[in-house]
């Protein structure tokens, strides 16, 4: 009895653990996202000038996909417990954050950045950003008389936080160096009843969009106490 338990139970967790990639696989999963940007990436080594900003990456970007996604599965077999967590790990590339920070910086500068310069030479050096995202499909098994599991699939974001680095060309021909960071502020994103993963992923693009552009805003207010 024990034995067909436990074949059960395997088979079960099994089950659950391709319920996800069932429909889903990650070639489907970066086609998609490659569209939410157009199917197209800001050129690699970015680098763009407003007035006297200059913004360039320390970003490692040796792909010109929009994104790569991994899947992952790893099993927790106890006795009377199965924790499944089936997950896809998505990467952008990393220019889409500093083509969206340097808007962001530009932005501000044409708002009042460049007259805190007074015709100084500022350079920015964007040194880590958040750029990976995990698709993730987690399923409890417990065995008491018969099998009982609940599933939650949500969306996991990369906690790094924004990093950059400064050069500031005084008038005096010295320069001043630094480098601040932003906290990432981003949190899991339950996918709703009936939500598909097209929509949720859609819907953390737009957000992590907004959440990078958010921690730009920060950068330079956080810059120019230090100016």
């Amino acid at each position: 009895m024990k034995s067909k338990n436990s074949i059960l139970i395997i088979g079960l967790a099994l089950l659950f653990a391709v319920s996800l990639s069932s429909c889903l696989t990650t070639k489907k999963f970066d086609a998609y996202v490659s569209a939410q940007y157009n199917d197209q990436v800001p050129e690699l080594n970015t680098k763009k000038k407003t007035g006297n900003i200059s913004v360039s990456s320390a970003l490692p970007s040796k792909s010109t996909a929009v994104s790569t996604t991994e899947p992952s599965t790893k099993v927790l077999p106890l006795i009377v417990y199965w924790n499944i967590d089936h997950r896809y790990v998505c990467s952008l590339n990393s220019q889409i954050a500093v083509a969206n920070f340097s808007k962001a910086v530009n932005t501000m500068a044409n708002r009042g950045l460049n007259e805190q310069l007074k015709g100084r030479q500022l350079e920015l050096t964007v040194e880590q950003a958040p750029s990976t995202f995990a698709m993730i499909d987690k399923t409890n098994v417990v065995w008491v008389i018969y099998a009982v599991h609940w599933t939650k699939v949500y969306i996991e974001p990369d906690a790094k936080d924004l990093v950059v680095s400064y050069k500031l060309h005084q008038a005096d021909s010295s320069v001043k160096t630094g480098s601040i960071t932003v906290k990432n502020k981003q949190h899991n994103q339950n996918l709703r009843f009936f939500q598909s993963w097209k929509s949720a992923t859609s819907e953390y693009l737009s957000a992590y969009d907004s959440d990078v552009n958010a921690m730009a805003k920060e950068f330079v207010n956080k810059l120019i106490e230090e100016m």
